[in-house]
């Protein structure tokens, strides 16, 4: 029953869109041309290789990316208390 109501939503969306040749809704345009842009973006890569980045993608990359203050890395190992690591985990800190 189930398949059957899937299939007749299917043909109902396949001919929705043959009777508006196919054509995009309009809030979706921006939409197919990012997704048009990434796969001719993974065609040329799986074509010719790793690309170097370009500006706008280390943009997107680091967009928002501005911490407010430097980021200690080293802040967890201060939380750890070494009394209560096993002896072997602790043999690994210390040397």
């Amino acid at each position: 029953m189930q398949n059957e109501n899937n299939i007749a939503k299917i043909a109902q969306a396949v001919a929705s869109a043959n009777a508006s040749n196919n054509e995009v809704a309009p809030q979706f345009v921006g939409l197919l041309a990012t997704l048009k842009e990434e796969k001719a973006s993974e065609d040329f890569t799986l074509k010719h290789g790793v690309q170097h980045a370009s500006t706008r993608d280390i943009e997107d990359e680091t967009n928002g990316w501005k911490p407010s203050e430097e980021i200690d890395f080293d802040q967890d190992e201060n939380l750890v208390d070494m009394d209560s690591v096993s002896v072997t985990m602790r043999e690994v800190f210390e040397s």
